[in-house]
């Protein structure tokens, strides 16, 4: 599109990123997370946003009446593969490897189980918030996953 075109209306279609969040006062502050400084109050989420879209409508006309770029919306993330190869010295793969048969889980489990955990969170349980400090594969993982073993190629139906 060409630039002379790209007027504050062609700007307030674009779908920027909005963040609401409450204050110690328990107002709601909104702000669009690509727009530095864009940032308004209310005492409802309704508020907020209606206060926020003339805050939107000011900051981008200020912007380009001072001939400043207005920056785009962040595209939508693709989330990654979740598979990548990892080097690791022998001694601790041979600690994960004794862990992971304590256990009666795969080396796989075991290793994605204290990942989750070291991250703040379950692998298994979407929306944990956190784990518990010491919470290990076994009981991390799935019940019907418990006592099953494979052999390197099997497949689990």
């Amino acid at each position: 599109m060409d630039k002379s075109v790209k007027n504050v209306a062609y700007y307030l279609t674009l779908p920027y990123t909005t963040v609401l969040r409450r204050d110690e006062d328990n107002d709601v502050i909104a702000r669009v997370e690509e727009l530095a400084g864009c940032v308004a109050h209310g005492s409802d989420e309704a508020e907020a946003i209606e206060n926020l879209r003339r805050m939107q409508r000011l900051w981008i006309e200020d912007c380009l009446e001072n001939g400043h770029d207005v920056p785009m919306p962040a595209g939508e993330s693709v989330l990654p593969s979740g598979k990548w190869v990892q080097r690791v010295p022998r001694s601790l793969h041979g600690r994960l490897v004794q862990m992971a048969r304590k256990e009666n889980v795969s080396l796989n489990q075991l290793v994605t189980s204290l990942l989750a955990q070291a991250a703040g969170g379950s692998a298994w349980e979407k929306g944990s918030e956190s784990a518990p400090p010491r919470r290990f594969a076994r009981e991390a993982a799935p019940a019907s996953l418990h006592g099953q073993r494979r052999r390197n190629g099997e497949r689990r139906n």
